[in-house]
């Protein structure tokens, strides 16, 4: 069953057009995508990311306990700052890929809400004696997302004050016209980027309040259709669309800035650390660069000399290249950066090359990527 953001009627009365992505009802576009994509490519986009839930973690355990279930170094994680983690099983199979936020007295996961359940499920399993407690958020707040060049200044104007983040995932309470905001930078399309965290009933508010004081800086509402776009150029996955639990986590590539290999057991530890020291898995997500204007679809088949090597997961025309780009798995031992191969597409093959994402290289500036 589909179900609406929680600002769609908002959405609706802008003006924009809404259509399904996954299991939920969001707005694709609200004027012209083109445009939309060059807001956040050149000055600033704001996003409705709510799709995206929040668990609060408390305890004094809190700390010990997700170091030991997650794939991050989270015991080198300081209050104000972040990591990327992934929750796998036993196995390795990716259950679900986070952002943990961490503050003084609490830890926050951010996680498509579609595996909050999942991540609910594994917290409890695992739980003993620990003094650890969770709250699902997913509902009580909303995520809107600023990209674009201008995302953190338009934020320390709107707030009254420097912020004090200079990395990726540094985090800081601020106030918007006396509204809380917890503001994250992240990318979430390759370009520069603030994610705000507010109660969801604030966040029409919030909304309203960023396209009427960003318009100066050119700020246009962004749907999902250049989203989708900006993340693929950015070399993004998606869960549910490039990956889910039958994925090994290094088969996604998602391990290199995820998973720690140093810090001791957690959960499917073992598995990664053998196919660290002693082989190498089946297949691997790739960027696939597309010769000619052909854009290839989701399970379309990639090929060499008549042999089927695997499939597209995400395709889309870059304006930045220009050229269609793609993502999709390929097995051993054809995934290597620079090897030829065909897509084939409705019967017609799409000559493209094995690149390593990013596909577009995100802009200089002054908040430095971990």
């Amino acid at each position: 069953m589909t179900q609406d953001l929680f600002l769609n009627p908002l959405h609706r009365q802008a003006g924009a057009t809404l259509g399904v992505w996954r299991d939920w009802i969001v707005p694709l576009r609200f004027s012209d995508p083109q445009e939309e994509y060059r807001a956040v490519r050149e000055r600033l986009g704001l996003l409705d990311v709510s799709t995206m839930g929040l668990v609060e973690i408390r305890g004094a355990d809190r700390v010990s306990f997700l170091h030991n279930l997650l794939t991050q170094d989270l015991k080198s994680v300081r209050p104000g700052s972040g990591g990327e983690a992934c929750l796998i099983n036993a196995s390795a199979k990716l259950l679900a890929v986070m952002t943990v936020v961490a503050e003084a007295d609490a830890h926050w996961l951010l996680v498509d809400r579609a595996r909050v359940e999942i991540v609910l499920e594994t917290l409890h399993h695992h739980l003993i004696t620990e003094d650890v407690a969770w709250h699902d958020r997913s509902t009580t707040h909303t995520l809107l997302a600023l990209q674009g060049p201008q995302a953190l200044p338009l934020i320390q104007e709107l707030a009254g004050v420097a912020l004090s983040v200079r990395h990726a995932l540094d985090h800081e309470r601020i106030r918007l016209e006396d509204i809380p905001i917890h503001a994250i930078i992240k990318s979430l399309s390759g370009a520069a980027g603030v994610l705000l965290v507010m109660p969801s009933e604030q966040a029409a508010a919030v909304w309203d309040l960023l396209i009427r004081k960003g318009s100066a800086q050119g700020l246009l509402p962004v749907g999902w259709e250049p989203y989708d776009l900006l993340r693929l150029e950015a070399g993004i996955p998606w869960y549910g669309i490039d990956m889910d639990e039958t994925c090994l986590l290094p088969e996604t590539g998602l391990e290199v800035h995820t998973a720690s290999l140093t810090k001791g057991c957690y959960l499917g530890q073992e598995v990664l650390a053998r196919l660290d020291a002693h082989g190498s898995v089946s297949r691997k997500l790739m960027g696939l660069r597309c010769e000619g204007t052909t854009v290839p679809q989701r399970h379309d088949a990639v090929m060499k000399d008549g042999q089927t090597l695997g499939e597209i997961t995400s395709a889309g025309f870059s304006p930045a290249l220009p050229a269609p780009i793609a993502l999709g798995y390929v097995k051993r031992p054809f995934y290597e950066v620079g090897t030829t191969v065909t897509v084939t597409h409705d019967g017609t093959p799409i000559p493209a090359t094995l690149v390593q994402p990013p596909f577009v290289r995100r802009q200089t500036s002054d908040i430095r990527q971990q």
